[in-house]
This record gives structure tokens, C-alpha cells and sequence, in this order.
């Protein structure tokens, strides 16, 4: 008998203005990667330019270098998207990957709060 064990869970929901993607679990720095790459894809078929990644059940934690590089792969894979909000927990926010993102023009915004994150989506600009 073959088991098949999985390390994390995504889910993707459309709601009234935004898309939201919820990730729990362990997934690793690959998994996390090609999960970039995947939803940057698949997002050109949303009829959102906004998107609200939910990583506040995420239990793995990387290394700055790994956050480093997160970050440029949301800049390669999110660039097309207008905004997007990163939703973590507090304590674990470091703006490594914001920043990396952001220098390579994307609008990628890290928050400990889902109200301030859903805040900025929101507004205009």
C-alpha cells in the first residue's frame, strides 16, 4: 500500500475584489518556489489584479537568503499583478522578501494584520 504524504495545503479563493491563497502547513523553500511560479501562471486567468497570500498557518521557517530569494520570485512570477499583500505573523515578519520583490518592480507588501493587508489592497493606487 502506497502512501502519499502531503506537507502543506494550498487553497485558492476568489473573492468579491481580490483573489485570496491560503498556505498551511511545512512546505519546503522548493515547494514554496515552484507554489510562486504555479500561481504566477495561473493568476493571467484571474479576473483579479490583486492577491492576498494568506502564510500565517506556514510553520517552516527560512533563512534570510531563502526569503531573498522568495522574494525575487514573486517579483518574476506576481509582476503582471497590480497588487499583492502578504499576510504573516507578526513576530515573523522580516521584509526580506518585500524588499527584493519591491526592487524588482513588483507591489508586494508584507502585514501582521489581515484588516491593514485588506486595506491596502482596497485602496486606490
Amino acid at each position: 500500500m502506497q502512501e502519499t504524504v502531503t506537507n502543506f495545503d494550498l487553497h485558492v479563493a476568489h473573492e468579491a475584489d481580490h483573489a485570496r491563497v491560503a498556505v498551511a502547513g511545512h512546505p519546503s523553500y522548493e515547494q514554496v518556489l515552484s507554489m510562486i511560479h504555479l500561481l504566477g501562471v495561473d493568476s493571467g486567468e484571474w479576473a483579479f489584479e490583486k492577491l492576498l497570500v494568506d502564510l500565517r498557518e506556514v510553520e517552516t521557517v527560512f533563512t534570510p537568503e531563502q526569503q531573498f530569494r522568495i522574494g525575487l520570485e514573486a517579483a518574476l512570477s506576481l509582476a503582471h499583478l497590480r497588487k499583492v499583500a502578504s499576510l504573516t505573523r507578526p513576530e515573523r515578519i522580516t521584509r526580506i522578501s518585500e524588499k527584493a520583490a519591491r526592487r524588482n518592480g513588483t507591489n508586494v507588501r508584507v502585514f501582521g494584520s489581515e484588516q491593514a493587508a485588506l486595506a491596502w489592497l482596497r485602496a486606490a493606487g
